[in-house]
């Protein structure tokens, strides 16, 4: 699989203001990293994480079409992450929209693409984005940065405790109501 040529296969709808890309090399199978992604236990701990915030709800339609939102509390916040997965590719690619109100981000897509590297796996993020300065920009990488860090260290965890089973068709968490 050649990570160029499928980044070629979804174009976004709408003009994006720019563009950053992260990657990693993990020292897990691309299944497994990709799973990570889809689960509703897994990925609110390190998607959007940060040292000052707490999971308060997720939920996760993991299919094409399906959605997604994660609520936390950030420095006595409450910050809403939500899209549309446009893309599932197993264990290559995913396609995501993403809407973060807080920071202006309305219509944002996220693709993340993996590849096997011996028994390890590639990962390349790269997030289309609607700001238009510099500083966002920097700001954005630097938050993929981050969760791609967390996601290394769940993924290496893992590792050690034995391989987890694979997804189900869909993960749903329910929304809660109460949270928000």
């Amino acid at each position: 699989m050649s990570l160029s040529s499928t980044a070629e296969h979804t174009h976004s709808p709408t003009l994006r203001a720019g563009s950053v890309r992260v990657s990693r090399q993990i020292k897990a199978s691309p299944e497994r990293v990709f799973d990570a992604w889809l689960d509703s236990g897994e990925a609110p701990t390190f998607l959007f994480a940060g040292r000052t915030s707490e999971v308060g709800s997720a939920e996760i339609d993991a299919r094409v079409g399906g959605r997604f939102r994660i609520v936390r509390r950030w420095d006595g916040e409450i910050v809403e992450y939500w899209g549309e997965y446009v893309e599932i590719d197993r264990p290559y690619r995913l396609a995501f929209s993403l809407f973060v109100e807080e920071h202006g981000q309305r219509d944002d897509r996220v693709v993340v693409e993996l590849a096997p590297v011996g028994g390890e796996s590639l990962l390349v993020l790269t997030h289309e984005h609607s700001l238009p300065t510099q500083a966002e920009s920097a700001r954005i990488q630097g938050t993929w940065a981050a969760v791609l860090d967390e996601l290394t260290a769940l993924c290496n965890e893992s590792a050690a405790h034995g391989p987890l089973p694979c997804l189900p068709a869909r993960a749903l968490v329910p929304w809660d109501a109460d949270f928000v």
